[in-house]
Parts: structure tokens; sequence; C-alpha cells
């Protein structure tokens, strides 16, 4: 009887040892998330994209680019490139540039080259397979006026457990005829301060 109590005990200890080390997830809409790290997020994301096309579209050399036109601009998002101390997917930023781009009503966008490869494969079947005057025509894309590029820096200051982080995220815009620089920005509205817990055995 002794036997089969203490047996009964283990099995309802190890039960709760095993539910206390599953994993619990918990949906939550996107941008209220706490902060776990102090890393680099989609809020930043959001906040810094918007900010830089803000700048960008209220210069004056950008509008007066622009009305020397007479139309809007096409422009084309290239590479961001990680020049920070942590992992940063920078096709994230180039995405929300793009959205944002789009959804301004003050330029045009021209798709990045990396889906122009199906695009091109899309043009050549139709040439192939689709009915005689119904495929697209080729040599027709339109060409990039402006490209917009830039950088993720981090400037890390630390003090024991305490840590600062701002992230500069710099951004230009250049002709792409002339290669004549047409914006530049600068965003470091990202700052954060950290303080690590302290580790006790």
């Amino acid at each position: 009887m002794r036997h089969r109590v203490i047996l009964i005990i283990l099995v309802v200890l190890l039960s709760l040892g095993f539910s206390s080390c599953a994993t619990r997830v918990n949906r939550v809409q996107t941008g209220t998330a706490d902060e776990l790290t102090g890393y680099w997020n989609e809020i930043d994301v959001e906040i810094v994209c918007n900010a830089l096309l803000d700048d960008m579209f209220s210069s004056s050399r950008y509008r007066q680019y622009a009305s020397s036109l007479g139309e809007r601009p096409l422009i084309r998002v290239g590479s961001f490139r990680n020049m920070s101390d942590e992992h940063i997917d920078t096709a994230i930023v180039t995405n929300r540039m793009q959205d944002v781009i789009f959804d301004s009503g003050l330029a045009d966008f021209v798709v990045d080259r990396s889906f122009l490869d199906d695009l091109h494969q899309e043009q050549y079947y139709g040439l192939d397979y689709s009915a005689f005057g119904e495929s697209a025509s080729i040599g027709n894309e339109s060409a990039p006026d402006l490209l917009l590029q830039g950088s993720v820096r981090t400037i890390v200051q630390k003090d024991g457990r305490h840590e600062v982080r701002t992230y500069f995220v710099s951004a230009q815009l250049t002709e792409v005829e002339t290669g004549r620089l047409i914006w530049t920005g600068e965003n470091s509205e990202i700052s954060k301060e950290i303080t690590n817990r302290s580790v006790r055995w």
C-alpha cells in the first residue's frame, strides 16, 4: 500500500513537471507584443520607414525633381545593408519602404529586380502558349528614375548590466541616369535602454 501511494505521488509530480515545461504561445496583434530583448522589431521598422519617407517626400529637392519631370517619379527600392551588431532582416525594411511609396501617391513604384525573373518567365510563357495577339509584349518595362538605398547601423553603450542601443537608419535617393543625389536622410529615433537581469544560481 505504501509503495502504491509513493508511486501515485511520483506520477503526479512528473505530470506537473512536464506541464510546467510545456511551451505556451499567446497570439497577439502586431505591434502590441511586449519587447523581450530590446532588439530591432516590427514597431521600429514602422516608425523609421514612415519618418524617412515623410522627410523625403516633403523635401524641397524631391519636390523640385518631381516638378521638373512633370509626372510622378518612378522609384525602385534597392538594398538596405545591415551594418549593425545584430541580425536584422533588411528585406522587411525594403518591403515596408515599398508599401509606403506605393500608398503615398507621390511616386510610382517599380518592382524589385528579384521579382523580374518571374515576370520574364511569364512573358516568355505567354509568347509560346497564349493566343495570337494576347501575350504581353517584351521590352516595354518601365525604367526607374530614382533608386532608394540605405543602411542600418547601431551604437551600443554598456555599463555592467545596463545597455543603451541606438539605431541609425540612413537612406539616399539617387537619380539612375546621372548618379545625382536627390535626397539623403537619417533617422535615429530608436534608442533603447536595457537592464539585463543578474543571474543567480
